[in-house]
């Protein structure tokens, strides 16, 4: 019994030590665990602020003038006095057509007022002489009616003659050809001794760069989009001739100078959608 009790005794202190050691194994790993953090929630206050509308689209420099030069008499082509493909401004010389007809058609206009002129007077003279007689009945009225009518029509050729030398005046000065605008001209597409129509054969062309127009088709998606965005008033626009916009050149390069849109053109390209 001594025995038994002893071995009781170390069974018991065995596992004792067994279940001292496995506790203090638990209290380790529990130890070893790392505290969780506690989550952070951040706040943000909701502000209304204004967002920049910056798109980009494809557009396409053009001249904000072109200007045809077509010669409003017709004539021979005497010189050319302009260098192509140059700048030019306006009233610079450009053509000489030969103005030898139309100065001896100004020389004849003005030859037909002096003869105008005469017939005036004569016809004034006329009436004059003729009035005073019919009181005395020196003279019949019908003479006195031919007197009048003879002076009205002294003063119809009279304007006639006139009109004849502002016509030919007006040939004369546009032998001399000048620049209507200032900008980049064209080469020219007749030399000297050309024969050239009035307003029919085309001279050059003048292109007014300064300003100068960028051309922009808009997808026709976009106007629809922007039109809705408006009108749910998710997006405030402050008028289509306010808008502005930065050009970049071809090669990445930003244009010194601020564009702003001069003109809305309606109308649709069925083929490519864009307006």
């Amino acid at each position: 019994m001594l025995m038994d009790r002893r071995l009781a005794q170390h069974v018991s202190a065995g596992v004792l030590v067994a279940s001292m050691v496995l506790l203090t194994g638990c209290k380790q790993e529990a130890g070893s665990m790392p505290a969780q953090e506690v989550p952070q929630v951040e706040i943000v206050t909701v502000q209304t602020q204004t967002i920049p509308d910056e798109p980009e689209f494809l557009g396409q420099a053009e001249a904000s003038r072109p200007v045809e030069i077509r010669s409003q008499v017709t004539g021979l082509l005497k010189a050319v006095l302009y260098q192509e493909g140059r700048d030019v401004k306006k009233g610079d010389r450009l053509y000489q057509i030969d103005p030898v007809p139309f100065k001896a058609a100004v020389a004849s206009a003005k030859a037909k007022i002096a003869q105008a002129e005469a017939r005036v007077v004569q016809a004034k003279q006329d009436l004059a002489r003729v009035k005073p007689l019919l009181a005395e009945q020196a003279v019949s009225q019908k003479d006195v009616d031919d007197a009048v009518a003879e002076e009205l029509s002294a003063n119809a050729a009279m304007q006639g003659a006139q009109a004849d030398l502002i016509k030919a005046q007006f040939d004369m000065d546009n032998t001399l050809i000048t620049a209507p605008i200032s900008g980049i001209v064209e080469r020219s597409r007749y030399y000297e001794g050309r024969l050239v129509s009035a307003q029919t054969d085309l001279l050059t062309t003048i292109h007014r760069v300064d300003p100068m127009y960028v051309v922009v088709s808009v997808p026709e998606t976009f106007i629809l989009k922007r039109r809705r965005d408006i009108e749910a008033k998710r997006i405030t626009h402050p008028g289509v001739y306010q808008l502005r916009a930065d050009l970049t050149l071809m090669d990445g390069t930003p244009f010194p100078q601020e564009g702003k849109l001069d003109l809305l053109e309606p109308g649709l390209r069925s083929e490519t959608g864009r307006a």
